[in-house]
């Protein structure tokens, strides 16, 4: 029987606090990091180690395999390649495993750092929300070389439900992109539609169950629909969050010249909507910001 590898945990935010005690659950040893230190006292709880910085983390970790999940691609950056970061201190072999919504020029220039440290590098980004996270039941995208992947797979084992190779190094944030920007085109819309209903006089609970099971039925509907219906806007994923992951696609749209004018239409909603206080909702609060607009 092999041994489970030494693991490293950066980032214990909505997310990556369930995915770190899944994967502590699961058997395997474990090394975090927060930039806000009391995060990770329950998983300290669990068992966990704490390291100080991801330098000092890369230093007890040595050549396992480092998960990082956090908030957006300047914070990964820092984490990776930063003054105290783990490139810093990090040994041949290890792994690393960005499992956030980071840019993919950025993924693709932390990978050829990393490579020239004999180290390696997966992008991994998930879907299925603080839930799935919870659950254990994220799909994963991931962007990988075929032998680390194999080497992660027992990882995401513990931490999802679906793993899909979807090509080289930045496939898998390609795949993260197309799915925040079907995402957030559908929150839009749902939210939209259900006040429209409302306001003539439906009931929205009863539209969103009309729809269930019929061309318009979607995990958006079903969801996030649900908390629209209930007005529960405690965030399991927040309206920044998903303002930022628009901006990405149409950044890494402008980069190639191309023209997404219904992905600018709803990043310049999400925009309002942060910009009108709401961005700390979750991403169902987009109704919210609709109500709030008429």
């Amino acid at each position: 029987m092999n041994t489970p590898p030494s693991v490293g945990f950066i980032g214990l935010g909505l997310m990556g606090q369930a995915m770190a005690t899944n994967l502590i659950n699961a058997g395997y040893s474990l090394c975090v990091h927060s930039r806000t230190a009391g995060k990770a006292k329950p998983l300290i709880t669990l068992g966990a180690t704490y390291a100080n910085s991801p330098a000092g983390l890369a230093k007890k970790v040595k050549s396992g395999v480092i998960i990082i999940c956090v908030t957006d691609s300047t914070s990964l950056e820092e984490v990776v390649a930063g003054a105290d970061g783990l490139l810093s201190c990090i040994e041949p072999d290890c792994l690393i495993i960005d499992m956030g919504t980071s840019r993919f020029d950025l993924t693709q220039e932390l990978a050829q750092q990393t490579l020239v440290k004999s180290a390696y590098y997966i992008d991994a980004p998930v879907s299925g929300g603080q839930v799935g996270a919870q659950q254990g039941t994220l799909s994963i995208m991931a962007g990988a070389n075929p032998v680390q992947l194999e080497r992660a797979q027992p990882l995401f084992d513990a931490m999802g439900q679906k793993v899909t190779h979807v090509g080289g190094i930045g496939c898998g944030q390609l795949a993260k992109t197309a799915n925040q920007m079907i995402v957030g085109a559908t929150l839009n819309i749902v939210a939209e539609a259900l006040f429209l209903a409302q306001k003539n006089g439906a009931d929205p609970a009863k539209v969103r169950q009309a729809l269930r099971g019929g061309f318009a039925d979607s995990k958006i509907l079903q969801v996030h629909g649900q908390r629209m219906v209930e007005e529960n806007y405690r965030p399991g994923a927040r309206a920044t969050t998903q303002l930022k992951d628009l901006q990405q696609a149409q950044d890494l749209a402008q980069q190639n010249h191309l023209q997404l004018p219904l992905n600018q239409t709803c990043l310049s909603q999400w925009q309002a909507m942060v910009d009108a206080g709401l961005g700390d909702l979750d991403q169902a609060g987009i109704l919210a910001w609709v109500e709030q607009n008429n």
